[in-house]
């Protein structure tokens, strides 16, 4: 077996999306480009991903652009595994070079290979909701239909896109036009989603969708290239280049590992970096893969029905101390106690090396910190298993944990500030899901983080 590679990381979600993944992998890049070359790699899911960035007193919602946009002089690479809405990157663009002076402060290259999300599969998703109840709980930024193409065979591509492959792209206008037709609507007329600055557009007749894309292609052309050989070059040059990863969504999000049908549809595991870089990166070999979750508690935003899902004030209180508030369609996330048969398997499924755990802050001097340890099922102690059927009948049982003080465990600077029972209980999720903590977030500031576990 390969020796892991020094000087990569890569940071995926290891719950339900929204752990704080921007925010770990902001660190990282922070930290080894005051040494190395630093190249970014962002492997899947597209438009629906969000987080929330700060520059000074400005902050920007970066959608398909992944942290660390700001660290001047890195490559951001966004991987064959994305499917990329050209009209919303380009605004996110714009967005960083406007809080940068009006320039770029890294070099970004897409990969050719990456597919297309267009408005036709925005408002194909848009009338399918009026049809199937299982799609409810989507973004609404067309997803599903874009890797539904990749899979059907009929991806339009960055290469398409910047090499203006005209007959391929009226073609994918006109099949769209005609599977909504048959749900009557008219895709001319069909309203779809931007970016929360720019609100909602038509997607407009053939002809104006061909000339507003194709406006699109000419800006986007000059970042368009071929990602395989600077990846491989850079994989072998350790001691050049450090290297990370970050990855969208989380594992319970993965369509053969998530609470089905509630599901993404791109691979959440780790293992899709390999298949993104068709590869040239060895998953495996990544030194440090990090599964971000929430400490305290666990949050979801979609219709799926966890079942450790707390209600009532608690539940209030935390959803408002935490901000649980969907990055990119701004609803309210359901929380849940922290299960731990559902974050084993997630572990396992996703081979992470450590652990990351953010949100230590939330807590409540008069309440217990209730942990999931076992599922019952009539009478019998199960698993956790990847169907909404199946968990809507299994029973948790709770494990309780005295709670910390949230002033001490915001001004903790090591290991050794942190509280006993606050100790206790990371050792108790560490021995339970089975890999080491790498790194806490003990409040919602920057410096607010302790690394358990040197990097390197």
């Amino acid at each position: 077996m390969e020796k892991p590679r020094i000087n990569s990381v890569a940071v995926g979600g290891g719950a339900y999306g929204d752990e704080g993944k921007g925010r770990i992998v902001d660190e990282y890049v922070d930290y080894f480009s005051k040494k190395l070359k630093v190249i970014l790699y962002r492997d899947n899911g597209g438009a629906n991903a969000g987080h929330t960035v700060e520059v000074g007193d400005k902050r920007i919602a970066l959608h398909q652009l992944p942290s660390g946009i700001f660290t001047k002089g890195a490559t951001v690479i966004l991987g064959k595994g994305m499917v990329i809405h050209p009209q919303d990157l380009l605004e996110e663009i714009r967005q960083v070079k406007e809080v940068n002076g009006g320039k770029l402060p890294v070099k970004i290259i897409i990969d050719e290979m990456a597919a297309l999300s267009l408005d036709t599969h925005r408002a194909f998703e848009g009338v399918v909701k009026d049809w199937q109840e299982s799609v409810k709980g989507t973004t609404g930024r067309g997803i599903g239909p874009a890797y539904g193409d990749v899979l059907t065979r009929r991806a339009i591509r960055m290469r398409d896109l910047k090499n203006w492959d005209e007959d391929k792209i009226k073609k994918h206008y006109q099949l769209y036009a005609a599977l909504i037709k048959g749900m009557d609507a008219d895709l001319a007329k069909a309203e779809v989603n931007r970016l929360a600055s720019s609100g909602k557009e038509l997607v407009g007749s053939l002809d104006q969708f061909m000339s507003k894309l194709k406006a699109q292609s000419k800006e986007l052309s000059p970042y368009i290239g071929e990602v395989f050989t600077l990846l491989s070059n850079a994989w072998a040059k350790p001691k050049q280049f450090a290297m990370i990863f970050e990855k969208a969504q989380g594992v319970g999000l993965d369509p053969r590992y998530g609470v089905y049908p509630d599901t993404s549809e791109s691979d959440c595991t780790f293992a899709g970096i390999s298949s993104s870089s068709e590869g040239a990166i060895n998953a495996d070999q990544i030194n440090y893969r990090v599964s971000v979750i929430k400490a305290t508690y666990m949050s979801s935003v979609g219709s799926r029905k966890l079942p450790t899902l707390i209600t009532g004030k608690i539940a209030e209180r935390i959803r408002e101390d935490a901000h649980e508030y969907g990055a990119t369609t701004k609803r309210p996330r359901d929380v849940a106690w922290i299960d731990i048969p559902a974050l084993k398997f997630f572990n396992k499924m996703t081979k992470a090396t450590h652990l990351g755990l953010t949100h230590m802050d939330i807590v409540y001097p008069d309440t217990p910190i209730k942990v999931c340890v076992a599922y019952k099922l009539k009478g019998k102690t199960v698993g956790y298993r990847p169907d909404q059927e199946y968990l809507l009948k299994v029973k948790p049982v709770y494990k309780e944990f005295k709670p910390w003080s949230r002033e001490k465990i915001q001004k903790a600077k090591s290991l050794k500030e942190i509280p006993a029972a606050a100790k206790k209980f990371i050792n108790f999720l560490s021995k339970q899901i089975g890999a080491p903590i790498q790194i806490i977030t003990t409040g919602p500031k920057r410096e607010q983080s302790i690394k358990l576990i040197k990097i390197n």
